[in-house]
């Protein structure tokens, strides 16, 4: 067994060992074993620095192995030999399995977490929060996340939770969302945006994410019918997806708490999950105007900001069209 280290010569493992630690893991869980199990699972290579492009596919144990023995050699130097082929079930059972079990991975759908043919990703909220790694908005982004998810050192303990979560009716369906600062500012584009965006102030909501339950409202065939022929992978969508009848234009609003403005790139990548001519909306819904400032200049035009403490107005990012409608 080789020892637990406080600097590694990869800057990236020194980052990973970091945000183990700072969602609470153990130091078990943070030894040099796991840290390049991290670096493994996001591929992130031996001279990579930035997490933004970390990856979201699913690796089995034979790919961690062999990435692990190709970009980190002798245990990233901590001794004279790579890791053994049997090594494998270590990695499942000793890091991967208390992973999962603390909520920042998943093992593929249908498939038993020991099965040999598994695979295994870090989850859509991990990762989101990952990527915010290094950059001015991680504090803000950890905060979020531990908000929701509790730290792993809590969860061992079992340390009683007190169950607190904000509840609405929405057109006659009851949602229950965690009391989060992200989860108000969902609240409150159902109650006060979509009265400024639709003449219906009900537009039909189809997709709702919690931080915790990704498809809390998700009405797949009715998304297919109005136009969304792509609906596979939630860490592609926006918070919310409604459809305003009245003006026929599905409505994308992200409520940007840490991340998640519609840059241009995002942007174009929504428009081609939906079929050739369907008329589309994109609207970035923030807290505080101080924050949409933060942020204005990577938001695309063509596109709406809206801010909790100016909750009677909308900014149009000039473009051909206001609210997907032509002007």
């Amino acid at each position: 067994m080789i020892r637990n280290v406080d600097k590694y010569q990869y800057q990236c493992l020194n980052d990973a060992k970091d945000i183990l630690q700072s969602i609470g893991m153990p130091e078990r869980l943070r030894n040099p074993r796991s840290v390049m199990v991290f670096a493994a699972c996001a591929e992130m290579k031996a001279g990579d620095t930035k997490w933004r492009n970390i990856s979201e596919e699913y690796h089995g144990t034979q790919f961690i192995h062999d990435f692990i023995n190709a970009e980190y050699p002798n245990k990233a130097g901590l001794d004279n030999v790579g890791y053994a082929v049997n090594s494998r079930e270590t990695v499942r059972k000793d890091t991967i399995k208390p992973w999962i079990a603390a909520g920042i991975m998943e093992a593929r759908t249908g498939i038993p977490t020991n099965d040999k043919n598994n695979a295994y990703r870090f989850t859509a909220h991990f990762s989101a929060l990952v990527r915010h790694y290094g950059t001015a908005q991680w504090g803000e982004a950890l905060k979020d996340y531990l908000e929701v998810h509790e730290e792993y050192t809590a969860y061992l303990k079992q340390a009683k939770k007190i169950e607190r979560n904000y509840e609405t009716d929405y057109c006659g369906e009851m949602l229950v969302l965690k009391k989060t600062a992200h989860n108000k500012l969902q609240l409150d584009i159902l109650d006060k945006v979509f009265p400024l965006v639709s003449r219906d102030s009900k537009p039909e909501l189809l997709y709702l994410g919690d931080a915790t339950e990704r498809y809390l409202v998700c009405k797949k065939e009715r998304l297919k019918e109005i136009g969304i022929t792509v609906f596979d992978e939630s860490s592609k969508l926006p918070d919310i997806v409604a459809y305003d009848s009245s003006n026929e234009i599905i409505l994308f609003i992200e409520a940007y708490h840490s991340g998640g403005a519609f840059t241009l790139d995002r942007v174009n990548e929504i428009k081609r999950m939906c079929r050739a001519g369907t008329k589309v909306a994109f609207i970035t819904a923030f807290e505080t105007t101080k924050k949409m400032l933060q942020v204005y200049t990577t938001v695309a035009w063509d596109t709406e900001m809206w801010t909790a403490d100016e909750p009677t107005h909308l900014v149009h990012k000039n473009g051909d069209k206001f609210i997907g409608r032509e002007i």
